[in-house]
């Protein structure tokens, strides 16, 4: 081997040392514990997948792993939390598309934003929306969102609908479909689906817009009925039920629990908390326990949740502004 050879074999080893020292310098480190932040009570929906999010790092890495219930403001303060951790891939935030899609547009003040101070990992879950109604209040022949308008046109001191939270999508969904059905709707915004769901099996109100998780033991029993849901295509937990596409409404809105760290986290660890969360919701036993929960999953490589995440954005913002709606703070 002459000299030149020798220098830039030499050059070549210093080069992949250096490229190797910083990979591991990326890697997560994991000898201090994960902490995943959630902004919903222990046992709920969101709470579920954060925890099957845990349980994969346990297994997956040999992780110790905390998960977090940080409460109030709407999940706000947990976003918030996860603003100000590191930006090591450590704190890792689960949390509904709301919190970072419709949230900037619904409030006049946030204290973060969640495009420049965040970086989404990977979807956990996917859940749809429903128009359901209440068969002790929209009495008759009422099967299609063109019925339901027709109801509601006869019915002009009933022209309401219920929904679990103001600013929420099942609020904006609501929104949409007066605007399809050119009716002047008032929603009725709920702390919650529970006490929402409980006036519709009681009759205080006769229309809502609901997940499919929250009504489905009603639906099967009859005392609740739904007419429409909102995926692109119908879902595997109400397949006899169509969407509003397939009824001539231009309405499509499919929810997610997703995944983020904190802007500058290393792209080497964003990428290893990604395949470790895909790969996770891949199995067969979490899609089964998602499923459960009437819960879809859809495990994908961090650029493609990333264009997810703008699109959903940039779908709701024509929404939200045509209703003028926001919430002072």
């Amino acid at each position: 081997m002459n000299r030149r050879s020798m220098m830039l074999a030499m050059i070549g080893a210093l080069t992949s040392a250096a490229v190797g020292s910083k990979a591991r310098a990326q890697a997560l480190d994991l000898s201090r514990p994960f902490t995943i932040l959630v902004g919903f009570p222990a046992g709920g929906s969101v709470d579920i997948s954060a925890r099957l999010v845990a349980e994969e790092l346990r297994t997956s890495l040999g992780a110790t792993v905390v998960v977090e219930n940080v409460t109030g403001a709407g999940g706000k303060i947990a976003v918030e939390r996860a603003k100000n951790a590191p930006a090591d891939g450590k704190t890792i935030l689960v949390t509904p598309a709301a919190t970072m899609t419709l949230y900037p547009l619904i409030y006049n003040k946030l204290s973060y934003d969640p495009v420049k101070d965040f970086i989404p990992v990977a979807q956990v879950c996917t859940l749809d929306y429903m128009l359901v109604i209440s068969p002790k209040v929209v009495t008759g022949k009422v099967n299609t969102i063109a019925d339901l308008a027709a109801w509601y046109l006869a019915n002009p001191t009933n022209r309401v609908y219920g929904h679990g939270a103001a600013g929420s999508p099942m609020h904006f969904v609501g929104a949409m479909y007066g605007k399809h059905a050119k009716l002047d709707l008032t929603h009725v915004p709920y702390r919650g689906a529970t006490l929402m769901i409980q006036d519709l099996l009681g009759g205080q109100i006769g229309v809502a817009v609901t997940t499919i998780a929250d009504s489905l033991p009603h639906l099967k029993s009859g005392a609740l009925k739904a007419i429409a849901v909102t995926g692109s295509k119908r879902s595997e937990f109400l397949p006899d039920v169509p969407t509003f596409i397939e009824q001539g409404a231009d309405i499509v809105a499919e929810d997610w629990f997703g995944a983020f760290v904190r802007s500058g986290t290393p792209k080497p660890i964003v990428d290893q908390l990604n395949s470790v969360i895909a790969a996770g919701v891949a199995k067969p036993a979490v899609r089964s326990r998602l499923s459960n929960l009437a819960f879809g999953s859809r495990a994908m490589p961090q650029p493609e949740f990333a264009k997810v995440f703008s699109a959903e954005i940039e779908k709701w913002t024509p929404v939200v502004q045509a209703t003028g709606f926001k919430i002072e703070e």
